[in-house]
């Protein structure tokens, strides 16, 4: 495989031939998440939960069964044959480096990493290394592995050295790597939420503090070029990659630029085309019609649209996606939602990796079976957290009794501050929601989930989890042969 880099809006290989990059994210391997793997709560808490469980031997290996079967050679063949020429991998800094040891890394995770870079080199699929949860957290939610809901790392200068060390060791450990698409130095990043969510700073009362911001990419990035001249970076915009309007102009010649862009078609439920509403406890937040126009004006008017139109920069969209679990019918409408996205981001040349690869049913192109031994295990909590809301991304568009319960706690705590008039009862609510269902419902679940399965033994351990294998899960073919037709397209 061939170095790549930027040159003006286009990525070129060594010889100079244009590489348009278009392939699907890996979520849920070496960063967890509830949705994705099935279990309550974050990565964290579950694996202490585990322990607790299962006991130090079984609670560890509960999570290399489930790793050894989520990503093989097999998934990267697989990605391969539909054309995919590059995966975004989600990465947890606790694969690395301990916090009760910090700046001493940890092999086994690199191991594990370098094993990915060579699966990808013999089937000439590029990896970008995603910065999804890191030291201190840099977002408030479950997906940057934070169970405290607070974001300590634009404010700490302690967190700040450990994670650029972390980003020179990897970059030490695969400068030489061409398989290497480069660097994402930051998923989501939110740089103005240290206390958490709430309704004065999330939402529409979210600002983006840019000094902060800008400053620890340009150390990042910094940090990378000490020790690697050659590999992209990639660095993804303020507030869940949304944020462009202060960032700093480009001052290396070899950036990506990265935005996320989950868009209501995309989650239903609703014809597609059609009018949208985005609801919120039978309220409607907002409305609007959707078809393949408004697709592209929608992105058209994205702030990190706009910046790479400016400063004439490579855009790529590293997460978006649509959901499909709300029936056959409306799965058609979500699939129709998602052709159209793709095609609006190749006629734009806009490079692209759809959030996610496989999960447990909610979004992914490859999904563990119904049937399975790990689904029929968790159903149980499942069904739990489904009654609870407490898994906020797939709760988005969905009532739930947990969600009725927060409600009227909502009404009651808007009916006695002086100042509820400057939120919306909507942002007061979702975030209302985060602390208390994606939080403590969540929370309090993880010994069910544990308590399935307490008396497995290492080798049951095994086969349930090799529910995750791609040969005992099923395919999206729908979803695959959109993927299939928009990477090949002109």
């Amino acid at each position: 495989m061939l170095f790549l880099r930027t040159s003006g809006k286009k990525i070129i290989d060594e010889t100079g031939k244009e590489v348009r990059l278009r392939g699907i994210c890996v979520g849920g391997w070496m960063n967890l998440e509830n949705f994705i793997n099935g279990y309550p709560g974050t990565e964290t808490s579950l694996r202490e939960q585990m322990i607790r469980s299962l006991g130090e031997e079984k609670g560890r290996k509960f999570f290399d069964f489930m790793l050894d079967s989520f990503l093989r050679e097999e998934d990267i063949a697989f990605i391969r044959s539909f054309g995919g020429n590059c995966i975004r991998v989600a990465l947890n800094y606790r694969h690395f480096e301990d916090d009760q040891n910090p700046f001493s890394y940890k092999e086994k995770g690199f191991e594990r990493l370098k094993k990915l870079v060579s699966w990808c080199e013999k089937h000439e699929v590029y990896v970008i290394f995603d910065m999804h949860a890191v030291q201190g957290w840099q977002n408030t939610h479950w997906h940057s592995d934070n169970d405290g809901g607070i974001t300590l790392l634009w404010q700490d200068g302690c967190y700040q050295k450990r994670y650029l060390s972390l980003l020179k060791e990897i970059a030490r450990r695969f400068r030489d790597y061409a398989a290497v698409a480069g660097y994402e130095l930051l998923n989501e990043p939110s740089s103005s939420c240290r206390p958490g969510d709430y309704p004065y700073n999330m939402y529409e009362n979210f600002h983006s503090d840019y000094p902060r911001f800008n400053d620890l990419m340009k150390r990042a990035a910094a940090a990378v070029r000490e020790i690697d001249k050659k590999h992209i970076i990639f660095i993804e915009g303020d507030g869940y990659g949304h944020n462009f309007a202060g960032m700093e102009p480009p001052w290396d010649d070899n950036l990506v630029y990265s935005a996320h862009d989950y868009i209501v078609s995309g989650f239903g439920p609703g014809k597609y085309p059609g009018h949208f509403e985005e609801l919120h406890n039978d309220r409607v937040e907002a409305s609007g019609f959707w078809d393949y126009e408004e697709q592209i004006r929608h992105i058209q008017e994205t702030e990190g649209w706009k910046f790479s139109e400016k400063y004439q920069v490579p855009l790529w969209i590293s997460e978006f996606g649509s959901q499909y679990c709300t029936g056959d019918e409306d799965n058609a409408y979500r699939l129709a939602s998602m052709d159209d996205q793709l095609k609006a981001m190749n006629e734009l040349g806009i490079h692209w990796t759809p959030w996610t690869y496989k999960d447990c049913g909610t979004m992914g192109l490859v999904t563990l079976k119904t049937n399975s031994m790990y689904m029929e295990k968790i159903q149980p909590v499942q069904r739990m957290k489904g009654l609870l809301g407490a898994e906020n991304f797939t709760a988005w568009r969905s009532a739930c009794p947990g969600k009725q319960v927060t409600a009227e706690f909502t009404d009651y705590i808007m009916s006695i501050l002086t100042q509820a008039g400057r939120y919306t009862r909507e942002t007061f609510q979702k975030c209302m929601n985060y602390k208390l269902l994606t939080g403590f419902a969540a929370g309090v679940l993880l010994p069910e989930y544990g308590a399935i399965f307490q008396e497995c033994s290492l080798e049951e351990l095994k086969w349930i989890m090799d529910s995750f294998r791609l040969e005992n899960c099923e395919v999206n073919q729908p979803y695959f042969e959109i993927l299939k037709k928009r990477i090949m397209q002109k």
